[in-house]
């Protein structure tokens, strides 16, 4: 038997509701595993992230002893070495840690503010 209009859009929402609920969670922390090289001329490929404005991006990287690079796995092109993922999930799994933090932080401050606000 086929849903309604107003049937989908309720399992719709259900489905949203259930996302959210499911995305308020703690998870564990994730360290970069690829060591930066100790060696001038030696490259360690892997992934890095970033949660800067409006969203996040998990790519490829790689870093030498000096340098690293952000998008691209074949030659550093920006200052200071960085240790770096093994792996585009594990890169995922830290940027989620790092974003749930910076959430978490927010979310106590407001609380605060709201916990001051009513003792007024």
């Amino acid at each position: 038997m086929a849903m309604t209009k107003r049937e989908q859009a309720e399992m719709q929402g259900l489905r949203q509701e259930l996302r959210l609920a499911k995305a308020l969670r703690f998870t564990a922390a994730v360290a970069p595993d690829v060591p930066i090289p100790e060696r001038y001329g030696v490259l360690a490929k892997g992934f890095l992230f970033h949660t800067h404005g409006d969203g996040f991006r998990a790519v490829p990287a790689c870093s030498d002893s000096c340098s690293h690079s952000f998008g691209s796995d074949d030659k550093p092109n920006s200052q200071q070495a960085r240790r770096l993922y093994s792996t585009r999930l594990l890169a995922l799994r830290a940027c989620r840690n790092e974003a749930e933090q910076h959430c978490a932080k927010l979310l106590a401050e407001i609380d605060e503010a709201i916990e001051k606000e009513e003792g007024k």
